[in-house]
């Protein structure tokens, strides 16, 4: 293809790409965010068809959520995330092992796409890319374009389309988070992992309780987590801080014997993933070194994915449960319409002095305690608290001009 060609096509995927994150944003769920995509990809005179996957439950086995002219292709063929298997080495299996975007140039030319020639052949393809849905560290899926193009895919093309597959992993994780806030069905995973200090290899004898009770998600993968603990659980959550790389630091604050602490987290595993799809901690307590959690997300998130991530965190890790639940929420819809309004770092700013204890009287926490903890200064944490108790205020009490 001449650069001239070239140059017209990536113009006409960056208008695509734009109308397409456009439509994205518009949509309000999993399934319809993915059918736009597709059908948006599928509709340029670019590319032959699209269409959507992600690994089976059950198996190594690509499947897919949703596609657009395809036409029957997707009945002859067999895609894997298995490096040991053939069917593995194509541009799909690839994108979803390595996270980045993968294509074939000259499919008759590729021997790695031999398993899937003669079938592209047929449907007039030269070409083809996958595309890793992603947002953090979860990906939900692969997004497929074929072309009859050879060479279609060069690396400036290749860059739009990953920024593409961002978008949409942002807008499917979005739509989670607020399905998770709005439906009172949620996914309930129990685990517990025995002997914890052990499974970790740390050298104290852990003795008391204590709980975490509330997160506050920082932003850049750091985060504030609120509990309590009996005053013999101080030194193990100390001991915790000293060994394990992800906790950055603690403080404790003792209240007429109400031990109540704050940990700062970098990049914990465990949260950070479940951040990503929307879930939460509903109940997380260590007693005597046993460690017991209980995780909620919605049924549409990566469910397999938070259990991984709880797995690999700790190994020993069995789950005790898993079902479908309705929570008995006691936020009403008008209260999380009113957070709704605030922007990321106004809800954060409010959650962190709500939870380090800001409002209480006499407070647990000053606002340069808090703006300490949030790694800002004291101006600008109460600015965007000013800001945020405003726009609480405005929706509970109107306008001064209602």
């Amino acid at each position: 293809m001449g650069q001239r060609e070239q140059l017209a096509a990536l113009n006409s995927l960056n208008e695509v790409v734009r109308e397409t994150t456009d439509a994205v944003l518009e949509q309000s769920t999993r399934d319809e965010i993915e059918a736009t995509v597709c059908e948006h990809l599928a509709a340029t005179d670019s590319y032959e068809f699209a269409w959507i996957g992600e690994v089976s439950t059950n198996s190594e086995t690509v499947v897919s959520r949703t596609e657009a002219s395809v036409d029957g292709y997707l009945d002859d063929v067999q895609i894997t995330v298995d490096p040991e298997d053939e069917h593995g080495w194509g541009p799909t299996g690839r994108a979803l092992r390595t996270g980045e975007v993968q294509a074939a140039q000259r499919i008759q030319a590729d021997p790695r796409y031999e398993p899937w020639r003669e079938t592209a052949e047929s449907y007039g393809v030269s070409s083809s890319a996958a595309i890793p849905v992603v947002h953090r560290e979860t990906t939900y899926g692969v997004l497929n374009v074929y072309s009859a193009r050879p060479n279609a895919f060069e690396a400036r093309e290749q860059a739009v389309l990953g920024q593409l597959g961002e978008v949409v992993g942002h807008a499917i994780a979005a739509t989670d988070r607020k399905q998770a806030l709005l439906s009172d069905e949620v996914v309930e995973l129990e685990f517990g992992i025995p002997d914890l200090f052990e499974a970790l290899d740390l050298p104290s004898q852990p003795t008391g309780r204590f709980s975490f009770e509330d997160v506050v998600d920082v932003g850049d993968g750091e985060f504030l987590v609120y509990g309590d603990a009996s005053a013999e659980a101080v030194e193990t959550i100390e001991s915790l801080v000293d060994h394990l790389s992800h906790l950055t630091a603690v403080s404790v604050t003792d209240d007429e014997g109400d031990t109540r602490f704050e940990l700062q987290m970098n990049e914990p595993p465990v949260l950070s993933t479940l951040a990503s799809l929307g879930g939460s901690i509903e109940h997380a307590v260590v007693e005597d070194g046993d460690y017991h959690m209980t995780l909620h997300l919605s049924p549409t998130a990566d469910v397999r994915q938070a259990i991984n991530a709880v797995q690999d965190a700790y190994p020993e890790a069995t789950m005790l449960r898993r079902q479908q639940v309705t929570t008995e929420s006691d936020r009403s819809r008008p209260t999380s319409a009113l957070l709704e309004d605030l922007t990321d770092r106004q809800r954060t700013t409010l959650e962190a002095a709500y939870y380090a204890g800001f409002f209480e009287w006499p407070r647990d926490a000053s606002g340069e305690d808090v703006a300490d903890s949030l790694q800002v200064s004291p101006p600008t944490f109460h600015q965007h608290l000013r800001k945020a108790e405003r726009k609480v205020f405005t929706g509970l009490f109107g306008s001064a001009s209602g």
